[in-house]
Formats: C-alpha cells, structure tokens, sequence
C-alpha cells in the first residue's frame, strides 16, 4: 500500500534517526517565493539509506540514518515534485519547506487579472522597461487549451516558463522572443501550435526549448538568428508551412539533445527560393547545427516533403558545451 509524504514523514519518526538540524524558524505561506538557498546537501551513501528505509530485515543490524532533511532531499530527487507542486508541498510542513528548493518569483496562468498569454506578457514587458525589479522569473501554464488566436506572445526579458505538460498544456499561437544578447528565455513541457508565423522566433535572448512541440506553424517552426547559446532538447517540430527549424543570422548555432527529439512532415511549401528544409543551416549567414551524440540529421530530421530534410553545416557532436559567444547584428531574411 503507497503512502502519502504525510505517512512516510511520521514512520521515519519511529526509527533512529539524527534529526541534529536546526529547525527552519518560518514556512513561507505565500505560493509567490524568492529564490532562496538550493537546499543541495547530498550523502555519498544516501541510496544505502533508502535502501534500509524500504527493506530494513535486509540489512541486519540497525542504522543510524542521517537527518530527514537529508533523505527527503534524496527521495525528492527521485520522485519528483513538478514546479506546480512544490510550493503546496513546501506549505504542508517545516520539514518539506527545508528539503524543497524554493521556486523563484513565479505567476500563474491563467492568471485572474490577464486572460491571455499576451495579456500578461505585455503586462511583464512594460514593467521590465519601467525599471522594475519586482518580475516573476518563472511563469506556470496550467494544462488547457490557451488560444492567443495564432498570434505571437511577445517577450523581452530573461524567464521560464513551464507548462504542466506537454500533452495538455496548448497554446494556439506562437514566441517572439527579444532581449538582451545576454538573456535566456527557457521553454518547457508545453505545445504550441497553429501560429499564424513561426512557431518560435529568436532574436536578441538565446532560447532553451526542452520537451517542447511546435505544430501546424504558419510559416517556419522554430528560427534562431544570430545567437550561439540555443539549445533544444526532446523536441517535436512538425507540419510547418515551410522548414521546421532555421538558423540564420552572422555565426548562428542550434544545440539539439535528446533521442526523443523529431522534426518531420515540414515544408509544406516551398519558400521563395525553394529553401524550406527539416534542418536548414543557412550558409549564406554560416549558421550551423549541432547535434550531441548519437544523433545523426538522418535520425531526426525525417519525412519531410519532397524528401528536404536537411541542408547546410550540420555536424554531430561528442558533448553539448558549447561557449558563450557574442549576439552579431544580423538583418532576417525570414521576417514575416
């Protein structure tokens, strides 16, 4: 029979267990949190522990077990929780508030003062240029269908944001993503489709796409201008009207990782010059495209019409360290 943390937390009470640490003085009860200390303490036999906890007439004699600090930071470390969870679980006791990282400024959507993505992003914009410091670092989309009407939800700042699934969570529309040369724009566990131009768009902040499916894009699925830090991991990008992920711009560079990553059943026109590919490096702007082993181009880049899966520098790599590198002035060929 499982057990809730509630059931767990009071049987580990039972057995001989160092619980040495100071008590935390206050649990935030506010969802909305800073970043605080990462609550990273690790034990170089904490499996040996576990080991114990499940199976304790395996291992003869008792064992004196480090602080439940220290195991629930391993048991979480295996188990989860998701983003949406933590903070509930960081409020049900002193125990969780301390084993769990604390989220960073967050905000939610839906959001009950903006009823759309652009909405809130426009709001968040507008106080970044204002000068305010007072920004969510994190955004959490609830699973839903989020229709922005094909339109973009524009960005400008350095953020996350973490849809509740990738299955679920759909925004109708697509990212334009600016920002400083030295910003990071993630994106992850979501679905966005049917944007009335690209499904995502960089040019300014590197983007960091994990576990992310563009779909039905009205024009390119993913582009990437100029910038050398984007990276995707366990993507889809399918059905684009024309190619599924461009790199453009002086010197830009895509980083892909990740066996579930797939891009097929692109180009459902041909650009101006017949240019729509699965995987378009640009040589004319010595863009390129990086795979970290075992991915090949033939592997991931697949059914593409007209049997256009690929095209330019596209290299397998042995690692995904790439250095930071600086944004160059570019003009976009692509712009709508």
């Amino acid at each position: 029979m499982s057990m809730t943390p509630e059931q767990m937390a009071a049987a580990l009470v039972e057995l001989d267990i160092d619980s040495s640490n100071e008590e935390q003085n206050k649990v935030e009860s506010s969802c909305e949190t800073k970043q605080g200390d990462t609550n990273a303490t690790s034990h170089s036999n904490a499996e040996s522990y576990l080991s114990y906890l499940v199976q304790p007439n395996l291992h003869g004699k008792l064992q004196r077990l480090p602080s439940l600090k220290v195991l629930w930071i391993r048991i979480f470390s295996y188990s989860g929780p998701t983003e949406k969870e933590t903070p509930s679980l960081r409020c049900l006791c002193k125990l969780f508030s301390k084993a769990l990282k604390p989220l960073p400024c967050w905000t939610p959507f839906p959001h009950p003062k903006y009823s759309s993505l652009r909405g809130l992003f426009g709001r968040i914009n507008a106080l970044s240029k204002c000068g305010s410091t007072n920004l969510p670092k994190l955004v959490l989309i609830e699973n839903g269908i989020h229709d922005e009407g094909g339109n973009y939800v524009h960005i400008n700042i350095s953020i996350s944001i973490v849809g509740e699934s990738r299955e679920h969570c759909v925004v109708i529309g697509g990212l334009r993503m600016y920002g400083k040369k030295e910003d990071d724009i993630n994106v992850s566990n979501l679905t966005l489709r049917k944007s009335m131009g690209y499904g995502v768009c960089g040019g300014g902040a590197s983007m960091h796409l994990d576990n992310v499916s563009v779909e039905n894009s009205g024009n390119i699925g993913v582009v990437v201008s100029g910038s050398k830090r984007n990276t995707m991991k366990n993507c889809n990008v399918s059905h684009s009207r024309r190619s599924g992920l461009v790199v453009c711009g002086i010197g830009g560079l895509m980083t892909i990782d990740g066996n579930a990553t797939t891009i097929h059943h692109n180009c459902l026109i041909m650009g101006v010059n017949g240019d729509s590919y699965g995987l378009h490096a640009c040589s004319y702007s010595l863009g390129s495209i990086h795979l970290v082993s075992p991915l090949t181009k033939e592997m991931i880049s697949t059914n593409n019409h007209g049997g256009r899966n690929y095209d330019g520098t596209i290299q397998t790599i042995t690692n995904k360290n790439t250095p930071r590198t600086e944004l160059f002035f570019f003009t976009d060929p692509y712009n709508n």
